[in-house]
């Protein structure tokens, strides 16, 4: 039997044992609807009350439970947590010589309402979230606010659900494209036209990129560039590109020179 026969089989036997113990309160319809965001977020639940009080907004907790039942606002204070700490981790051992600045204003570029309200639409979470009748009538599916909340309890499930080692997992796999080398831009910022404009303007020349060496095969090449100033020697910076090999230099030449390598917004971002 193939595996796309098996998960709902044993998603269904799983419903049907749990139920007759009494553990699952979940309608069976609602259920089914569940496990096809579960496949979206590539993460099974193992207990599925968590995941509907994820995708419980307040609204239809007071109006259709009567403030019985749960709503997501405390997983989502935790899932913000969870997601920054995940994502400090991650850009941490990608961007090793990145500064806190750095790391804090890329962190802020990947984890806010307008990057968090666009994963979340990639989802189709808007449908899956139960929602009170005026919030439901004031297109609350489709708003931001809503929609980042949902995907931070989420989060904030999965972490009670399955653990630290899961939820990482989960988030890699959401965050994967955008933590790749594109966020260079927001990490290594243009450090070479810095050290230009300082060295032009109080030394008046121009700082001497070399290449010291060039190794590994064509396709995963690694360059290291050094810098000179009136034939002083500064820092030097290794890089997968002979671009990125000259912003770790000038960064390096930077700090040597006394000066700070990140511009006074970065080094206080803003919360």
């Amino acid at each position: 039997m193939s595996s796309a026969y098996k998960k709902p089989l044993i998603r269904n036997l799983r419903y049907y044992l749990r139920k007759s113990c009494g553990k699952v309160s979940i309608d069976c319809n609602r259920l089914r609807k569940l496990w096809k965001l579960e496949d979206k977020i590539y993460y099974q639940f193992s207990d599925w009350e968590l995941l509907n009080q994820a995708l419980t907004h307040k609204s239809y907790a007071y109006e259709i439970l009567k403030n019985n039942g749960k709503h997501y606002e405390m997983l989502e204070f935790l899932g913000d947590a969870v997601l920054d700490m995940v994502i400090s981790h991650l850009l941490m051992k990608k961007y090793p010589e990145a500064t806190e600045g750095e790391l804090s204003k890329s962190r802020s570029s990947l984890v806010n309402t307008k990057r968090l309200s666009i994963l979340a639409r990639q989802f189709d979470l808007g449908k899956y979230i139960l929602l009170g009748k005026g919030e439901d009538q004031s297109q609350g599916r489709s708003k931001p606010t809503i929609l980042t909340c949902a995907y931070e309890a989420i989060i904030g499930a999965i972490y009670l659900d399955g653990g630290f080692n899961k939820v990482a997992k989960v988030i890699h796999s959401h965050f994967a494209q955008l933590i790749s080398h594109k966020l260079s831009k927001v990490i290594y910022r243009d450090f070479k036209s810095r050290l230009q404009e300082y060295v032009q303007g109080t030394l008046k020349t121009i700082p001497e990129y070399q290449v010291l060496s060039e190794s590994g095969p064509p396709h995963a090449k690694e360059f290291e560039i050094h810098i000179k100033i009136n034939g002083k020697s500064y820092g030097s910076g290794r890089g997968k590109s002979k671009k990125q090999a000259q912003q770790r230099a000038a960064m390096a030449t930077l700090k040597q020179l006394g000066l700070s390598a990140n511009p006074p917004s970065a080094e206080r971002p803003s919360q």
